[in-house]
C-alpha cells in the first residue's frame, strides 16, 4: 500500500508538472546592447534553459547572470519564474527581493525578503537586509527584531550589530548605541563605519573630543555587509575591467581574501599584465603575506624600474618590536590617487629595511601628512603610523 501511495503522489506531481505552462524563454537580443562577454554567458545559460525550461535552478542562474551585469528587468523576470517553479527555494526569493529593491518596488522587495527569511531562517543576511529596509521605512520595531535575529544566527557578523546600533540612533537612544558600538569595536578594532556611528553617538552625548576623533577616523567608512548569495551572483560579472574594479573595491573595503582571489583569477587571463601583478603584491602585503607580496612587487620593478611613485619598505619582526612591516610611505596627494586610480600601478619596492634603527633613517613624510588622511588609508598604509610615532 505504501508503494502504491508513493507512486500515486509521484503521478500527481508529474501530472501537475506536465500541466504547468511552459515558461517563455527570452532571447539574447531581448536583453538589449550588452558586452560580448555578457552576451556569450547569457546565450550559454539560455541554451541550458532550453533543454529544461521548467528547472528553477537554471532560471536562477540566468537571473544571476543578468543581475550581475546590470540587466535588471530580465533578472527580475527570471527570478520570478524561478520562485514560481520552486516556491520553497529561499535564494530565489532573496534575489528577487534585491532586484525589486533596485527598481524601486520597495513593498514587493520587503514582501519577497520576508518570504526568504521564512524559508531560510538561518541565513543572516536575509534578516539584516530586511532590517535595513524596515529601518528606511522608520519601522524601528520591525528592524530591531530583524537585526536581533541576525545576531542570534551569527554573533560574529558585525553587520547585525551595526544595524542594531542604527536602530538605537534613529530612536535617539544614544547611550545604548554607544555601548553596543564600543563592544563591537572591542571585538572588531578598526572598523571605520562603526567608528563613524560611534562618533555620532558621542557627539549627541556631549563627548566632544571623543566624537571628533571617532568621526575623523570613520569619515570615509563604508559598511561591509557579508553576503554569500550576493557574492555568488557577483561571480557572474563579465568583462576584465568590471572584475578589476570589483577587486579594487574589495581591497579598499579591507576584504583582502576576496581581492586576492579575484586578482589571481585575472592574472591567469593576463599573466603579463604588470599592473595586475602590482595590485596582487600590494594586496598580499595588506593580507599579511609580506614575503610573497614584496617578491611580486620586486618582479614588477625589475621589469619596469621607472613605473612607480611610492615606496614600500620591509621591517622584519624582532623580539620586542611589534612593527613587523612599514609598507608604504606617501607624498602629499598620493593617497587620493591611490584609491581612485584603478588600474594604474602605484607601488614601488624602493629598498629593504633590515632593522628598526635603519627604518627610522629612511626618509619619511611627516606624520601629520598621514594623520590628515588616515581615515582614507587602507591597512598597508596605516601600519606605518606606529613607526612614525616612534620618531616623536
Amino acid at each position: 500500500m505504501a508503494a502504491v501511495a508513493v507512486l500515486g503522489a509521484l503521478g500527481v506531481f508529474l501530472t501537475r508538472r506536465a500541466a504547468a505552462p511552459r515558461p517563455v524563454l527570452p532571447t539574447v537580443e531581448s536583453l538589449g546592447a550588452v558586452a560580448p562577454e555578457v552576451a556569450d554567458a547569457a546565450r550559454e545559460a539560455l541554451d541550458d534553459l532550453a533543454r529544461e525550461p521548467r528547472d528553477a535552478q537554471r532560471w536562477g542562474r540566468f537571473g544571476m547572470i543578468c543581475e550581475a551585469n546590470g540587466i535588471i528587468g530580465a533578472a527580475r523576470d527570471a527570478y520570478a519564474t524561478a520562485t514560481t517553479l520552486d516556491s520553497g527555494e529561499a535564494k530565489w526569493w532573496y534575489r528577487l527581493a534585491m532586484v525589486e529593491a533596485r527598481t524601486g518596488r520597495t513593498d514587493d522587495a520587503v514582501a519577497a525578503m520576508r518570504r526568504a527569511t521564512e524559508l531560510s531562517a538561518t541565513y543572516a543576511p536575509a534578516h539584516w537586509r530586511l532590517g535595513l529596509w524596515l529601518l528606511d521605512r522608520d519601522d524601528t520595531d520591525g528592524a530591531e527584531r530583524a537585526f536581533v535575529r541576525a545576531r542570534e544566527i551569527d554573533p560574529r557578523d558585525v553587520s547585525a550589530a551595526l544595524g542594531l546600533a542604527r536602530v538605537y540612533l534613529q530612536r535617539r537612544q544614544d547611550q545604548p548605541a554607544a555601548d553596543l558600538l564600543e563592544r563591537t569595536l572591542a571585538n572588531n578594532p578598526g572598523d571605520r563605519y562603526a567608528m563613524q556611528l560611534l562618533g555620532t553617538a558621542y557627539r549627541r552625548l556631549g563627548r566632544t573630543a571623543e566624537s571628533e576623533f571617532a568621526l575623523a577616523v570613520g569619515e570615509s567608512g563604508e559598511p561591509a555587509w557579508p553576503d554569500p548569495w550576493t557574492d555568488e551572483m557577483m561571480q557572474y560579472r563579465r568583462g576584465f575591467a568590471v572584475r578589476l574594479k570589483d577587486a579594487t573595491q574589495y581591497f579598499v573595503a579591507g576584504r583582502m581574501a576576496e581581492a586576492m582571489a579575484l586578482l589571481q583569477q585575472l592574472r591567469l587571463e593576463k599573466p603579463d599584465d604588470l599592473a595586475l601583478l602590482d595590485h596582487l603584491g600590494e594586496v598580499s602585503i595588506a593580507a599579511g603575506k609580506l614575503d610573497e607580496g614584496v617578491a611580486m612587487l620586486e618582479q614588477v620593478v625589475a621589469r619596469d624600474p621607472e613605473r612607480f611613485e611610492t615606496q614600500v619598505n620591509r621591517v622584519p619582526a624582532r623580539r620586542g618590536h611589534t612593527d613587523e612591516r612599514a609598507p608604504v610611505f606617501l607624498r602629499p596627494g598620493d593617497v587620493g590617487r591611490r584609491l581612485v586610480a584603478g588600474h594604474e600601478p602605484l607601488v614601488r619596492v624602493h629598498e629593504r629595511v633590515r632593522d628598526r634603527a635603519e627604518a627610522l633613517r629612511v626618509p619619511q613624510q611627516p606624520a601629520d601628512v598621514v594623520e590628515a588622511r588616515r581615515a582614507q588609508l587602507p591597512r598597508p598604509v596605516r601600519v606605518m603610523e606606529r613607526v612614525l610615532s616612534t620618531r616623536a
